[in-house]
């Protein structure tokens, strides 16, 4: 993966949501952070947007208290001017510490997860390591996280579609199915390329099974959008399937 680029955990709408309100309704926005991070910290590729979260988190709660300061000095007197501003140092030493070291470990959280796709990436496609137990001993893992990681970079694309089945990734070739078209076309001319038919040679035969394409293409796998977090999730047609992030139950 020479031309690997680094990974960075991305907010959806769910988060950007969160962020809003922790701003806006401060309450309310905390306790949505604090569920969202409990329940999705288990998730490498969550870790670092979490953590920047709880960072925004502590910006929020000093801009929240300097306006409340403002709104409780008076600064038409010199002393509260001199103790709003030595309350503004206090608490920046207070909370920005602790939301600039959250943001450190939210980049470095990003970093290590993006040095873990490379290890994962090179034992499925260069070494060919299917097994989850194995890939777990190679990456010192647990076989659970080689499970999410690997469903999340089959969603992500970093990875060929494929699918976990009794503790083996199994992938499909790149370019299988443009391989068979490609085969099953020249196949067809070169069997049928130089043979005239009439037009009215099949009008009287009635074909009682035909094929209806539209049945084989409902059953391909589809990744959708989960409507409470935002998460990619493959689902396969007329088939159901929980949200890892936030246990929704989405459907096809």
């Amino acid at each position: 993966m020479e031309d690997y680029l680094p990974y960075k955990s991305k907010y959806s709408k769910f988060d950007r949501v969160i962020l809003t309100l922790a701003f806006t309704l401060y309450p309310v926005g905390l306790l949505m952070t604090l569920f969202r991070v409990l329940t999705t910290h288990v998730h490498h590729a969550r870790k670092g947007r979490n953590h920047r979260l709880i960072g925004w988190l502590w910006v929020y709660t000093y801009i929240l208290i300097m306006g409340l300061f403002i709104l409780a000095f008076d600064f038409n007197n010199p002393e509260d001017v001199q103790l709003f501003w030595d309350s503004a140092w206090l608490y920046g030493i207070i909370l920005l510490i602790p939301a600039i070291v959250f943001f450190i470990l939210g980049s470095r959280a990003d970093s290590k997860f993006s040095l873990l796709l490379q290890q994962y990436y090179h034992l499925v496609m260069n070494r060919r390591i299917r097994e989850m137990d194995h890939i777990a001993v190679a990456t010192k893992q647990s076989p659970s996280h080689v499970i999410r990681d690997l469903d999340f970079m089959i969603t992500e694309h970093m990875l060929p579609f494929g699918r976990i089945i009794n503790g083996i990734l199994e992938l499909e070739p790149e370019g299988y199915h443009e391989a068979y078209d490609a085969d099953y076309d020249e196949e067809y001319v070169d069997e049928y390329g130089d043979e005239e038919y009439e037009d009215d040679e099949y009008d009287d035969v009635e074909y009682e099974d035909e094929y209806d394409e539209s049945e084989d293409r409902g059953r391909e796998p589809r990744s959708m959008e989960c409507p409470s977090c935002g998460a990619r999730i493959i689902v396969y047609a007329n088939d159901e399937k929980e949200c890892d992030y936030c246990g929704n139950v989405i459907s096809a």
